[in-house]
């Protein structure tokens, strides 16, 4: 029985994992990485099938100025890869009536736009004038919805007809179930600082910008697709990550963790100061239960939606839509059976064959958790005729390939943020966590975990 020590073992290599140990390795640090699949990335991989690229898990990432990601995308051998979606990464349609409706980019269309009626729009004058969360209401905004907070600053209609699409297509959710605090922290801050959305937002854009790449706060992707950015983490990491390596247990010990692993039916054990569980919130409590008794029964309290994927390849001549966007949203009074659907070849180059588009279309989330499981032979015919009456689609599709993920995206319902800080308060000294379960699920925001993770080791361990 093998026995390894390293300064650091990090579980799990998805994009938290892979930004924990390739920070702490270039640090100088001696990490190792281990994960259970034949393959690292988590649910970010690019798969090239038939001619189609297929994105398995988010298809596009955004990356703010003051995020750890963005350092890393300006290293000269990853930006090269860059591509940015421009124009069609801005523009977004909403289902009405059952018609696809171009949202506003500009103030002139937004006066003009169906999307919102009159007294939708007249309702948003009113904003500047509504007391912020906390004054003579007596609300609580730690215990505020999504839905609770756009109907008091924006109007129930406002709700309806374009924050509940956004919210089931970037969060499989609901926004009567999503603690406001915990998804859109920013906007709860501006409410606070600047009394409402709307002089907040202008404020903001009176602010000089601080110098960044043209990447920065755009939607982007990489010439060979997102599955990019964790095959070049993974250079950096080069053997000390290792998969196909199945987690048996962990432990404490005199010199910190004990981590037992499954590889090639051999049991082997690495000793580690630190111990980083960068997975799932279920199965971080697995393995955390002999180390921090109280976390799991927290952990078990973070839901997961889960989403079917389904990607249909069409000759371009048998769709009307001009598909020229970003993508579809679909608000739950339109009473359909989809979350939504990506342009993909619209977005990227090189995403389907010539005279050939992408689609990608979202089933299931919290609102309608069974269609997710549903047979394919079931799942399909459905899915097709409801992005064929949508989009004006002739015919079958000539490529279909369905990706499942049973747990895809936590879910910050509310109270998460206590939940969170209870489980780090709780955490014994040496052991960390990173994921998207943490403090927000972009792309983006799960690198940002596995960064925290690896500084706070460098803190804990100078030098």
């Amino acid at each position: 029985m093998a026995t390894e020590d390293v300064e650091t073992l990090v579980i799990g290599g998805g994009i938290a994992g892979l930004a924990c140990a390739s920070h702490l390795k270039l640090a100088g640090r001696t990490v190792r990485l281990v994960e259970r699949n034949d393959y690292l990335g988590g649910v970010i991989r690019t798969l090239s099938d038939s001619g189609y690229r297929i994105e398995t898990g988010p298809n596009s990432l955004l990356v703010r100025t003051e995020e750890p990601l963005l350092k890393y995308l300006s290293r000269p051998e990853i930006a090269a890869r860059i591509q940015l979606a421009g124009r069609m990464g801005k523009k977004r349609f909403i289902l009405k009536d059952g018609h696809p409706v171009a949202l506003p980019m500009s103030l002139s269309e937004g006066i003009f736009t169906q999307i919102l009626s009159l007294p939708a729009k007249v309702r948003l004058l009113k904003e500047p004038f509504i007391p912020p969360a906390g004054g003579v209401d007596g609300v609580d905004p730690e215990k505020e919805t999504v839905a609770d907070f756009v109907r008091r600053r924006l109007g129930n209609e406002f709700l309806e007809s374009l924050i509940d699409p956004f919210v089931k297509g970037v969060y499989a959710s609901d926004p009567h179930l999503l603690s406001m605090a915990d998804t859109f922290p920013r906007l709860v801050q501006m409410e606070k600082s600047y009394g409402s959305l709307i002089k907040g937002g202008l404020a903001l854009a009176r602010q000089k910008k601080a110098p960044a790449p043209a990447f920065a706060r755009e939607i982007l992707s990489f010439s060979e697709g997102m599955g990019t950015l964790p095959e070049s983490l993974a250079n950096i990491l080069d053997d000390d990550a290792g998969t196909n390596a199945e987690v048996i247990g962990c432990a404490p010990s005199e010199s910190g963790f004990r981590t037992a692993l499954l590889f090639e039916e051999e049991t082997y054990y690495i000793r580690s100061k630190h111990l980083v569980l960068a997975l799932p919130a279920a199965q971080t409590a697995e393995l955390i239960e002999p180390m921090a008794p109280g976390i799991p029964s927290l952990l078990g309290q973070i839901p997961y939606a889960p989403i079917a994927v389904v990607y249909l390849g069409y000759p371009r001549d048998r769709i009307s839509h001009p598909l020229d966007g970003f993508g579809l949203l679909v608000p739950s009074r339109e009473r359909r059976k989809i979350l939504g659907a990506l342009f993909s070849s619209s977005l990227f180059p090189g995403r389907s064959p010539d005279g050939h588009v992408l689609l990608t279309v979202f089933v299931g989330g919290m609102t309608q958790p069974k269609l997710a499981q549903a047979f394919d032979e079931d799942l399909l015919p459905m899915v097709t005729k409801e992005i064929g009456s949508m989009l004006g689609v002739l015919g079958a599709p000539s490529y279909v390939r369905i990706q499942r993920w049973a747990g895809a995206i936590p879910q910050s319902v509310p109270g998460h943020g206590e939940r969170i800080r209870s489980i780090e308060s709780a955490l014994p000294s040496g052991l960390h966590l990173a994921g998207s379960y943490l403090s927000g699920v972009s792309v983006s925001q799960t690198f940002s975990s596995g960064i925290r993770a690896a500084e706070k080791i460098l803190a804990q361990s100078p030098g």
